[in-house]
């Protein structure tokens, strides 16, 4: 299929919908880092070679933030990617035996701590994909890095928003937002398919002494400003680092061939002139 003059394969298509699949199905189920980084270096190694092996509305946009992805066909990953949570999160809910909805009645939190950490984690693992493309790594070398990146950013984010929730002053009658997550998701299309803890029933619970009545509500999702803005902008900043420090613009115009064999005319014309 071509687009824009910009040719993106179905078989790519589909490799970023049943990747999203699998890593949102493990972090949904499991959630461990490490389990979930080790899942991705499987997914990077085996269906690498045919998508790039994002599995991440994030990582998209971060290469396209460096010239890395069309614009056209970030697009059309975005599409794949986030069709892949959703069936992760419905065949989840379905072994589980609930009912396959979602809520999006969270989407316009805002918890700067949250987005920090969300933009923090995700800065750290595109730094690490960036390198390891540039530097131009083996297949197996990338995959190991890529999935030990994500671990690691997963780490670091979830640790930040541990220490914030440690610090939550239990004197208020409201849960703060902080508490009601776990962890950070460093995906898009992950948090689409995760939910958010019941922590205030918890804390009234707790402070309490008493039992907080069930309610039977659908779960909000996690698919917030907080875990799109932070990852979209940590996703660039870590892309664009990278490039900086490397002294490496991706903005540059490449020269065409043309361009150069004029060049090089150029230059011997000068020099039989001298």
């Amino acid at each position: 299929m071509t687009v824009k003059n910009v040719n993106i394969p179905l078989p790519a298509l589909v490799a970023e919908l049943v990747g999203t699949f699998v890593l949102a199905t493990v972090a949904l189920t499991i959630g461990q880092p490490l389990l979930v980084g080790l899942v991705l270096i499987v997914l990077v190694f085996g269906l690498g070679s045919i998508s790039g092996g994002h599995f991440n509305p994030a990582v998209t946009f971060g290469l396209w933030s460096v010239k890395k992805v069309e614009a056209v066909k970030m697009g059309f990953y975005w599409v794949s990617q986030f069709i892949g949570g959703i069936f992760a999160l419905f065949v989840s809910q379905l072994f589980k035996g609930e009912q396959t909805n979602i809520s999006l009645a969270s989407f316009s939190s805002f918890d700067p701590k949250i987005v920090g950490a969300e933009l923090i984690g995700m800065a750290i693992f595109t730094f690490v994909i960036i390198s390891v493309i540039q530097r131009k790594s083996s297949e197996g070398v990338q995959a190991a890095a890529i999935g030990l990146a994500l671990m690691t950013g997963l780490y670091v984010g979830g640790g930040l928003l541990n220490l914030a929730i440690q610090n939550v002053s239990t004197g208020t009658k409201e849960a703060p937002r902080v508490t009601k997550v776990e962890g950070v998701i460093i995906n898009p299309a992950i948090a689409l398919a995760s939910t958010e803890k019941d922590s205030q029933a918890a804390l009234q619970q707790q402070l309490m002494g008493g039992e907080a009545k069930a309610e039977k509500k659908t779960p909000a999702s996690r698919f917030t400003l907080e875990t799109t803005v932070g990852p979209l902008a940590g996703a660039a900043l870590g892309a664009n680092l990278y490039m900086a420090l490397a002294g490496i613009n991706p903005f540059a115009k490449k020269k065409t061939v043309t361009t150069k064999v004029t060049t090089t005319v150029k230059k011997s014309s000068k020099k039989g002139k001298k």
